[in-house]
């Protein structure tokens, strides 16, 4: 098999993984989470807290307790929020598939399951 079939077969994979519902559902959480203002701004807050918290440990500093606080709150606030678990899900989804993809992908190199599914799970398909 030539490099440009190989190239081919990996674009015909990335359409049909683009056309999961994986991928749907992962596009449609995301949108609700950017229109609804209260989940995107929680999201924001969260991300930015995290990173200063994690810049201060880089440059050795320690971490204040109402710091810590204010994250824990955040990350409360981010499991009890329906949408934001929504996109979390869906995200969970689609990395489940793309883990999948790459294990068979692995097997295929490696010449795994040769002597047939049971022998890996049957987690492929094949």
């Amino acid at each position: 098999m030539t490099s440009e079939e190989i190239i081919k077969m990996a674009f015909e994979l990335g359409n049909a993984v683009a056309q999961s519902e994986e991928i749907e559902g992962l596009k449609a959480s995301q949108a609700r989470v950017t229109q609804d203002h209260i989940a995107y701004d929680l999201i924001m807050s969260y991300q930015d807290a995290k990173s200063k918290m994690e810049n201060k440990l880089q440059d050795g500093l320690s971490i204040g307790q109402a710091e810590q606080a204010n994250l824990k709150n955040l990350e409360q606030e981010l499991k009890s929020n329906s949408i934001i678990n929504e996109l979390m899900a869906a995200q969970e989804k689609f990395d489940n598939l793309m883990q999948a993809v790459y294990f068979a992908m692995n097997q295929a190199l490696s010449g795994g399951c040769s002597s047939g599914c049971d022998s890996c799970g049957g987690s492929c398909n094949m």
